[in-house]
């Protein structure tokens, strides 16, 4: 009793009311801040966990096969977790620098690469693949290795399949030039078509119809002639779903001159064959007059 009643009279007194009253305010101030900083920093905030949560989803179905629940507990934690969901973001829209880079962009740089270049750059990864196959990227490509004239051209398969077939059908050429000069005549037997309507013109004019009448025409040009050095060039390839045509010059090292060829194709039974062959003098400056002359 003596203690309440001194403690009373201490606090009734004016000088020592007002500095108890705000030091105890105070200390419970400071001890509610206390409290609350250690349950927040002990807490992971709602972003954080979303952040794991998500990242957790990700890991899971990029093939982690991971089914627990992350659960920040550290800064280090949740810098990590940010970083993994930053990359599972990017895996989930496929984000790249090729993708960041402008279609034309993309387009002009595979333009340097050539054809086996660009083929095996289209077996290195999804994303590569992707732009490998780009249709304006072998339309560019079939452009440089062949021929402008056929820019209006929409194949029905895509540049990329039409590229194929060209370069197919030019290299089915180059074997024809190849057995002329080894004067091979089973390689050329082979090579025609066996069928009544193939033709053949010779560059001296002369007309043979039938396949029997064709083997026979090589035959003789391979028994009178004397291996011929010649270089092809202007090659220009047409191809069609069964057909196809190639035209060129031929130069070769006598006083005839150069002479335009035009060699035509047919598919048959999962290979080209030749129908027709045409070959003629190249008329060169007042060559035309005179040819016109005779005619």
């Amino acid at each position: 009793m003596e203690i309440a009643s001194s403690f009373t009279t201490v606090l009734s007194s004016q000088p020592f009311f007002v500095p108890t009253i705000v030091t105890a305010l105070c200390l419970l101030l400071t001890l509610f801040a206390f409290t609350t900083v250690r349950s927040i920093s002990s807490k992971p905030s709602k972003s954080d966990v979303d952040a794991c949560d998500f990242a957790a989803s990700a890991e899971k179905k990029a093939g982690g096969g991971c089914d627990c629940v992350c659960k920040c507990t550290s800064p280090e934690m949740v810098e990590k977790v940010n970083s993994a969901a930053v990359i599972a973001a990017e895996r989930q829209t496929g984000a790249s620098m090729m993708e960041q880079l402008v279609p034309e962009i993309t387009t002009h740089a595979l333009s340097y690469l050539d054809y086996p270049s660009l083929c095996r750059l289209s077996m290195t990864n999804s994303l590569m693949r992707k732009a490998a196959n780009d249709d304006n990227a072998w339309k560019a490509l079939y452009h440089k290795d062949f021929t402008w004239e056929q820019d209006s051209v929409t194949p029905a398969n895509g540049w990329k399949a039409y590229y194929a077939a060209t370069r197919a059908i030019v290299n089915i050429n180059n074997d024809f030039f190849n057995i002329i000069r080894e004067r091979s005549l089973p390689a050329m037997s082979r090579f025609w078509l066996n069928a009544d309507f193939v033709k053949c013109v010779h560059a001296s004019g002369e007309l043979f119809s039938g396949y029997n009448a064709v083997i026979q025409s090589w035959q003789l040009a391979f028994n009178w002639e004397h291996g011929v050095n010649f270089q092809v060039r202007d090659v220009r390839a047409r191809v069609m779903s069964d057909m196809a045509w190639v035209s060129m010059k031929t130069f070769v090292d006598m006083d005839s001159g150069p002479f335009n060829v035009t060699n035509t194709f047919e598919f048959h039974n999962g290979r080209w064959y030749m129908v027709h062959h045409h070959s003629s003098v190249m008329a060169i400056d007042g060559d035309v007059e005179q040819q016109l002359v005779h005619a």
